[in-house]
């Protein structure tokens, strides 16, 4: 499970909280948070990427019902 999921979620979520809020400077700093979260850690060139940690698991095909 990739839990890079929950702390970009996080992050949007307390862009949403600052929204309803009606605090839009928090909202927008947040949001340019999370922007530069995911380019630093998702867009990474192949260089800065992590070491391999092992193949992924794969899902099975489920048989056709044919």
């Amino acid at each position: 499970m990739d839990l890079r999921y929950f702390e970009l979620h996080d992050l949007l979520c307390e862009a949403m909280i600052a929204l309803e809020a009606g605090n839009y400077p928090a909202a927008a700093a947040t949001v340019r948070k999370a922007l530069a979260w995911v380019e630093a850690d998702w867009l990474a060139t192949p260089g800065t990427l992590p070491a391999f940690v092992g193949p992924s698991r794969s899902i099975p095909d489920e048989p056709d019902d044919d």
